[in-house]
């Protein structure tokens, strides 16, 4: 064996220990609670949150996505993975707060991120949804309120171990 395959195959087996044996837990509601007071310089104002949940906005793309990114920041999204973040919102809805897919592979899609209602309909595992477990939302409609969408995404990266429910 060359040194080289030798290499190869201990990272292999390293990245391989890593996937297997370090699973992270699926967020606790503590996890997900807001984090303006670590995000925000002092002299810094949260981002304007919408008082309603459905609200047509007529502004340019750039401003819905603009506006993706602070709360995403906001709510504790990586910063390292705030770009990918507006890249999916823009993907997915346009950064369209009112944006719903009624026909979806698996249901409907909700909002900015496209929360398919897998995640917040009942089922064998969660029988009251598995974003309802975590206290993050009552029904799906609830995800049409940008910082919830964006709290229940955080969720199902994390247990998803990142972006593999966005198909990317």
């Amino acid at each position: 064996m060359t040194l080289l395959s030798k290499t190869a195959i201990t990272f292999l087996l390293t990245v391989f220990s890593f996937l297997v044996f370090n699973k992270p837990p699926a967020p606790s509601a503590a996890d997900l609670q807001p984090r303006y007071d670590t995000v925000y310089e002092a002299n810094a104002t949260p981002p304007n949150i919408p008082a309603t949940t459905v609200t047509t906005l007529v502004a340019p793309a750039i401003d819905l996505c603009g506006q993706v990114f602070n709360m995403a920041k906001a709510v504790g999204w990586p910063i390292e993975e705030l770009t990918t973040v507006v890249a999916v919102a823009q993907r997915e809805s346009r950064c369209q707060v009112d944006a719903f897919n009624p026909n979806d592979t698996y249901g409907q899609s909700y909002s900015v991120m496209q929360i398919n209602s897998f995640w917040c309909e009942p089922s064998r595992y969660w029988p009251k949804g598995y974003l309802q477990a975590y206290g993050l939302l009552t029904d799906c409609n609830d995800l049409f309120d940008l910082e919830t969408n964006l709290r229940s995404a955080l969720a199902i990266f994390r247990y998803s171990e990142g972006w593999r429910a966005w198909g990317k």
